[in-house]
């Protein structure tokens, strides 16, 4: 396949024999992961939640201040799902749910940047209970049902299967 030569240097990295050689690295990781997908998650509730009306009772300059939250989230999620990757990346690059799982991603990002390049400045200047224009509500249910869905895929990499 056109990803063997990169899980072949994956394994060949300094990181791969720590996620192997240390034994609590990978457990520690999947936490680490865990915690910042909640962070993300529970910051994109509050932005999303309030762009489609549904806690219209909260300020929505406020909500918006979740944003760095969600993006420092990602980062952490995304750093500790390269540990992931690194440890056995024959089977996460093989495996249909992580390929599913890494396109639900890149769809969420470009949903995050249409939100913020085309929605976020109109939406700051929205009064304390005004609804958000419908354009913006519709970005705002797509990503919270692209995370609930990559949330899904993460939770069944393992009966997916892979090359391991």
């Amino acid at each position: 396949m056109f990803w063997e030569p990169f899980a072949t240097w994956l394994e060949s990295t300094w990181f791969h024999g720590v996620m192997i050689d240390i034994y609590w690295m990978f457990p520690l990781m999947e936490t680490l992961h865990f915690l910042a997908l909640i962070w993300l998650f529970g910051a994109l509730l509050v932005v999303d939640g309030r762009v489609l009306g549904i806690v219209r009772f909260l300020n929505m300059k406020a909500c918006m201040k979740f944003i760095p939250v969600a993006m420092i989230a990602f980062s952490f999620s995304f750093l500790t799902g390269l540990a992931f990757l690194h440890a056995d990346p024959f089977n996460y690059l093989a495996n249909p749910g992580f390929q599913w799982k890494m396109a639900l991603i890149a769809i969420a990002g470009i949903n995050a940047l249409w939100f913020w390049l085309g929605e976020h400045k109109e939406l700051l200047s929205l009064a304390d209970g005004q609804q958000a224009p419908f354009r913006a509500k519709v970005i705002a249910l797509i990503s919270i049902v692209l995370w609930v869905f990559i949330i899904i895929m993460g939770r069944i990499l393992p009966y997916t299967g892979g090359a391991g």
